[in-house]
């Protein structure tokens, strides 16, 4: 029987193949007989593994979202020398960018949906918790009121994701990348004005 090492290298072995999959493919691809193919396991073995296929796509998507910090966090960095304004239009316009380079692994991470009797991992809980963080420490200096503040990070997400969302989806028209950043633009710089004025 194979012992534990075994186990955690054969568990991350298909993380690495579902990340792939999603990444290239998207969602509709990832399906527990090809990750076992792959990995060279039974299918039997990827639901000892997993409790079920949505666990596994839960683990490769919070990858998505690791990535997703790490590119906001890469934007800060390079704009920290700039007002709070164009910290947070970068952050905005730096979404759209992952978004559009990263577009199958990002959609997926909002296509999949748990049964009505599952519920989202705390843990996977705490990695969306990560990236408005990000967010609502730009938002301390003019926000003193943690839960305003946490209110404020995820309208700001709702907004900038509506945009890009429906931009990438082309509901309101094709494709059309500078106006979809100037959109971005217009909504985060002018709520950030507004809360820069109201401090």
């Amino acid at each position: 029987m194979p012992g534990p090492e075994y186990r955690e290298r054969l568990k991350a072995e298909t993380i690495a193949i579902a990340r792939r999959i999603l990444e290239a493919e998207g969602l509709s691809a990832l399906q527990a007989r090809r990750v076992a193919k792959e990995a060279g396991c039974s299918v039997g073995t990827i639901y000892n593994l997993y409790s079920n296929l949505d666990d596994l796509i839960v683990v490769a998507n919070a990858g998505t979202l690791e990535n997703l910090g790490v590119e906001l966090g890469s934007t800060l960095a390079a704009h920290e020398s700039v007002d709070f304004e164009g910290r947070m239009v970068a952050l905005g316009l730096s979404y759209l960018s992952f978004a559009v380079q990263n577009e199958k692994a990002w959609r997926a991470v909002f296509e999949h949906h748990l049964d009505a009797d599952q519920s989202v991992p705390d843990w996977y809980r705490d990695r969306q918790s990560d990236l408005f963080d990000i967010v609502q420490r730009q938002l301390a200096a003019f926000v003193s009121d943690p839960v305003q503040r946490m209110v404020i990070a995820r309208a700001l997400f709702a907004a900038v994701h509506g945009i890009v969302a429906l931009a990438l989806d082309q509901k309101l028209g094709s494709f059309d990348r500078q106006g979809t950043e100037a959109q971005i633009r217009f909504i985060v710089g002018t709520a950030a004005r507004g809360l820069m004025q109201a401090k």
